[in-house]
């Protein structure tokens, strides 16, 4: 530890003990002033009288002061005192109050952290007494009024944004889809964007999805960045009112070999509603 540095901490550390002293005579009643270590007295002692004390300091001062409310209640105030306090460090304060309340007490660390910053700006002198003589009278203040005052208005929740109910449904052709990766993850996609249709695997492969248009714009941004020897959208249907499908599915239409049996495919197309898409997909009228 350099010369300087070590003069530093002397000089706080004295400035300690002569506060503590001065302290205990003051709040001198049974239970007033509690040490929560009191061997940290004699370590700062040996310190001071060391010629070449050690370079790592014993634990800090810490003390509890209890004051006395209104002539007949106590409030505990805890104080933990930085090895450079007073100099270039502040007390740490801590006040934990049932006599408050949780408002009250909340406004009382934070007029507690102005003194400290105020106090910043004075003569590097002891003022733990200043301190508490402060807190006593602010909590004495703050007894007298309502909690009230303190309580944070209850703020209305924000609206959640209004998105719009139109739907969308895409029709996807590709040149085929044979891998059950593929063919999972178009699943895996559609039911957890909440999104209905079916996927028809084989050559060619066919996909149609609807929902929500996010949704829906969401899956296609998706699946086509996945390897496809060819895939596109062949029509968007936007704002659409309803569905045509309550779940999304796979429908096999009883390939053989992979090949559509476009006969079953039509009729399933035309069950639901959309015959029109058979020009669209095929190019039959």
């Amino acid at each position: 530890m350099a010369e300087e540095e070590l003069q530093t901490y002397r000089r706080c550390i004295g400035q300690q003990l002569e506060e503590l002293e001065m302290l205990s005579s003051i709040y001198c009643g049974p239970g007033e002033l509690q040490m929560l270590d009191a061997g940290v007295v004699a370590d700062f002692n040996e310190f001071l009288g060391a010629a070449t004390p050690r370079n790592i300091l014993p634990s800090h001062l810490e003390y509890i002061v209890k004051l006395s409310i209104n002539a007949n209640q106590r409030q505990d105030v805890r104080i933990e005192l930085p090895h450079l306090y007073p100099v270039l460090e502040q007390p740490r304060v801590s006040v934990h109050s049932p006599l408050l309340g949780k408002a009250k007490e909340q406004h009382l660390k934070i007029e507690i952290e102005g003194y400290l910053s105020e106090r910043r700006e004075e003569e590097p002198e002891p003022y733990i007494f200043q301190l508490l003589s402060w807190l006593q009278e602010k909590i004495e203040t703050l007894l007298q009024r309502p909690a009230s005052e303190f309580e944070q208005p209850q703020l209305k929740p924000p609206e959640p944004p209004q998105t719009a109910t139109h739907l969308e449904r895409l029709w996807i052709y590709s040149h085929h889809i044979k891998s059950s990766a593929k063919r999972q993850e178009l699943i895996r996609q559609a039911r957890q964007l909440d999104l209905t249709g079916f996927s028809r695997p084989g050559k060619p492969g066919i996909i149609c999805v609807e929902g929500l248009a996010e949704q829906v714009q969401q899956f296609w941004r998706t699946i086509k960045s996945l390897r496809w020897q060819k895939i596109s959208v062949v029509r968007t249907e936007p704002r659409q009112r309803k569905r045509g499908f309550d779940t999304f599915t796979e429908q096999l239409f009883n390939e053989e070999e992979g090949i559509m049996n476009m006969g079953q495919f039509i009729k399933f197309l035309e069950a639901h509603g959309f015959g029109y898409m058979k020009s669209e997909l095929f190019g039959l009228a």
